[in-house]
């Protein structure tokens, strides 16, 4: 840290000298008057100004924003080094760098250094605030990334700047209505030679004035002003001379630069412009955070030159916080896809062994193992370049390590991580015994079984935790089903639905109760003849519990076991997506356009501003047209002055008064009469831009809400394409798991396409996982937009989005709530980041 540099001189106390009280209170005021005040003073100054503007405005037509500015917190990347009103020199280029200290031959200002230098551009200590891990990693949920961006985003900090600049228009346009004092002091010291003018002179003259200006709100413009002159002549006998003048002037046009509507436009503009500046911020603020969580979300921010018509609002975008967390599950579902396309190969490896299937589909399915693992490696980058990208957007260096994690769209893990983590153990253990089965001499090549019995051991404990975790799949199925049976009786009633344009069969609480039943049937009941799966699994750990201690070497019948358990664990997997997927919902929106648009009409600040703006256009009619009125003022002026030996002494003999009128004929005004009917063609212009503003807003809300209540029918219908994928797999992987029928010839009863079938059958259902998560967030962020655009978005304390959870409105409609009671409509400051 630098600070500014003060010169340094010994203290005289009392004692040393007698009347340096007043010496120093002389000082003191010669220093303000000659240098002025120092520079946190007029910071300060203008900082507590914009605060207090920004709180009057707020008050009584919005929330009020209890404080305001534009400082960023310390613990800020944006937090300068060094103090605000002297900060040290960045580092700079050395090249330019010489021509600070000497440029084109001319030495340069030789205290450039005085503030010193700073290695810094960013506040070098910001990244030991983040609060990190143990491991050092910056984990992100959707409240840590809206801390985050907060506290870091440029584009929030500029948007404040804006604002404060909106403000600090007003503070001068205010200050042109305030009582200015002007004053100066001239002092010369002049000597002539005898031949100049024919005598020596030597004059010492100090020329010394003040004046007051005040302009009224009807234009008028009082100036009151001191003149005073003091002269010693020095050449010959010492001769002195003093006067003072007392004068003012009342201006006050009647026609043409008077009147209120004329005099107050600008304080007008400033000020209806502050008010629309802070709604905009308001408005933005909410957009950020949808930016921030869902992407998209981009908004007009705060605009310095006046109220404008903004755009119609937003549309829905996956980006974010969003778009990564849906990557995340896209690529575990690439990850359980490549466990089941593993578990296919091995199976296909061993029929080929026993000569059940041909060469032709073992390569099949590797080729199909392999491309999934490509397309995993391309997600997996994909997602490393937009996480870096996401650290940009909220502020952050690109090497920051971050991990995102949130329990949002966990729902839409079908599979549990957890599944496909004990699937590819299961699977690394399986190869690991086929690789050490017992040679012809009896020996295994790892010389031991103790590897085995802990690797066993684990993949049984893992085994049985998913068991656990799919029963209470099915519970929470149980749960959440009276709601779902609501819900399709509502989507069942839709024109699309009755017309045929949609599958009654999506949308059927029948169906959903066939499946329900199925589910139970595979998973606990079972059929005459076959056991439901529960009992399989539990069952077949139980076998591979009784190997874990004995002391021999994988046996065939431990790998049939171990290959049984792998094959039980992907039908595990399949009933837990099938009960995780029939639990899944969207959130419902019962909203009709015409209301929407009322609501919007009533609640969006934007629009709020729009109608100002059209005022604001609308007003300089009236302003044009003064100027072609005639110049008629209304003068009143006088002054009084004194006589040399007395220059304090007034007398009213000495003084004068003037009154009268000055006119002033408009007979030329081609430039005035251009500006006015421009200003008439400006206004029609502006009325057509306000209502197609509405027509736009209309549109994008109608899109908008069309759009939601396809996303309804649509998740309907891709949950059952998930439905018929599950089963596709289930139906493939059944036709492999089928052992040779007696007396049938080898590999009969596998066909051809065995392996094609399977391979295509898990890609079907990665693309339908793929989708109906798409769809589910593209509804979430159409929600978040839509309450954006209706002006209802309300933020809580920690700038969090307080979900409506469903848009029925009719309450604010028709109890007549105050639009500008949406509260909290706080700008809220960037909150320390937990951990901190």
């Amino acid at each position: 840290m630098h600070s500014c540099p003060e010169k340094k001189s010994d203290w005289i106390g009392p004692a040393a000298h007698g009347g340096c009280f007043s010496a120093l209170a002389a000082l003191t005021v010669l220093t303000i008057v000659f240098t002025g005040c120092g520079r946190a003073f007029y910071r300060d100054q203008a900082d507590r100004e914009v605060a207090y503007l920004v709180e009057q405005t707020s008050t009584g037509t919005e929330s009020v924003l209890p404080w305001f500015t534009i400082q960023p917190l310390p613990q800020s990347r944006m937090s300068a080094p060094g103090p605000p009103d002297c900060p040290p020199m960045p580092p700079d280029d050395p090249a330019s760098h010489r021509y600070m200290k000497c440029v084109d031959g001319k030495r340069g200002w030789p205290y450039w250094d005085c503030y010193g230098h700073s290695p810094y551009v960013q506040n070098p200590c910001w990244r030991s605030y983040l609060p990190t891990d143990k491991d050092g990693v910056l984990v992100l949920d959707r409240k840590a990334a809206v801390q985050v961006s907060l506290l870091e985003s440029r584009e929030y900090q500029q948007e404040l700047e804006n604002l404060y600049l909106s403000a600090l228009d007003v503070t001068y346009q205010r200050f042109r209505f305030d009582a200015q004092f002007f004053g100066g002091n001239d002092t010369f010291f002049a000597a002539d030679g005898p031949d100049r003018s024919g005598v020596s002179s030597s004059e010492l003259r100090t020329d010394t004035d003040l004046e007051l200006r005040k302009l009224s709100a009807t234009g008028g413009e009082l100036v009151v002003g001191m003149a005073n002159s003091l002269v010693w002549q020095f050449a010959g006998p010492d001769d002195y001379s003093g006067s003072t003048l007392l004068d003012f002037s009342l201006v006050q046009p009647l026609l043409r630069a008077g009147g209120r509507a004329v005099v107050l436009e600008q304080l007008t503009d400033a000020e209806r412009a502050l008010l629309a500046n802070i709604r905009q911020m308001q408005r933005f603020r909410r957009a950020f955070y949808i930016q921030t969580v869902a992407g998209g979300g981009n908004v007009s921010g705060v605009s310095r030159g006046g109220v404008t018509i903004g755009s119609a609002g937003p549309t829905a975008t996956l980006g974010g916080l969003f778009s990564l967390l849906s990557q995340q599950i896209q690529i575990r579902n690439r990850r359980a896809n490549i466990a089941g396309l593993r578990d296919t190969h091995n199976r296909l490896e061993a029929f080929y062994e026993a000569e059940r299937v041909s060469r032709l589909q073992v390569d099949q399915s590797r080729q199909g193992l392999y491309t999934s693992q490509t397309q995993l490696l391309r997600l997996l980058v994909s997602n490393q370049d937009r996480l870096d990208a996401y650290k940009i957007q909220l502020g952050l260096p690109p090497d920051i390590e971050v991990r995102i994690h949130d329990t949002l769209l966990d729902k839409f893990n079908f599979v549990s991580p957890k599944m496909t983590e004990t699937r590819d153990y299961v699977a690394a253990l399986l190869a690991d015994m086929r690789e050490n089965l017992p040679g012809e001499n009896g020996a295994n090549d790892r010389g031991g079984r103790a590897d085995f019995n802990k690797q066993l051991a684990i993949a049984l404990a893992k085994s049985q935790e998913q068991l656990k975790q799919t029963r209470k799949d099915y519970e929470n199925l149980l749960r959440v089903l009276p709601e779902r049976k609501k819900h399709l009786e509502k989507l069942s009633a839709r024109e699309e639905v009755l017309d045929g344009d949609v599958d009654p069969g999506a949308c059927s609480v029948k169906t959903l109760e066939a499946r329900v039943a199925l589910l139970r049937q595979d998973f606990l009941e079972g059929t005459g003849t076959d056991r439901p799966l529960d009992a399989r699994l539990a069952e077949t750990l139980s076998q591979l519990d009784k190997y874990i201690d004995k002391p021999s070497p994988p046996s065939e019948q431990l790998i049939e076991l171990v290959e049984q358990l792998a094959g039980e664990l992907l039908e595990l997997s399949l009933v837990q997506a099938r009960a995780r997927l029939d639990a899944a919902t969207l959130t419902p929106v019962n909203l009709g356009s015409r209301e929407a648009l009322e609501i919007a009409r009533r609640y969006r600040r934007d629009w709020k501003n729009a109608r100002a703006a059209l005022v604001d256009t609308w007003r300089q009619i009236e302003v044009a047209a003064n100027e072609l009125e005639s110049d008629l003022d209304i003068v009143f002026s006088g002054d009084m002055t004194t006589k040399n030996e007395h220059p304090f002494r007034f007398r009213g003999t000495t003084g004068r008064l003037r009154v009268g009128l000055e006119f002033d004929a408009p007979l030329t005004r081609l430039v005035e009469r251009n500006a006015y009917r421009e200003s008439l063609i400006n206004y029609q212009r502006m009325r057509r831009t306000y209502y197609a503003y509405e027509d736009r807003v209309s549109q994008n809300l109608r899109a908008t809400l069309r759009a939601m209540r396809q996303d309804q029918l649509d998740f309907e219908i891709r949950r059952t394409s998930v439905h018929i994928a599950i089963d596709q797999v289930n139906q493939a992987w059944l036709a492999l798991s089928e052992p040779v029928k007696p007396g049938a010839q080898s590999g009969s009863n596998l066909g051809p396409t065995a392996a094609q079938d399977l391979v295509g059958a898990l890609a079907g259902l990665l693309v339908a996982q793929d989708t109906i998560l798409d769809i589910w967030v593209m509804n979430e962020s159409r929600r978040m937009t839509l309450d954006l655009n209706l002006g209802t978005m309300r933020l809580d304390e920690c700038g969090m989005w307080i979900d409506p959870v469903e848009f029925t409105f009719n309450e604010p409609l028709s109890a007549g709530r105050n639009a500008d009671d949406d509260a909290p409509e706080q700008i809220p400051p960037p909150e320390p980041l937990s951990g901190t």
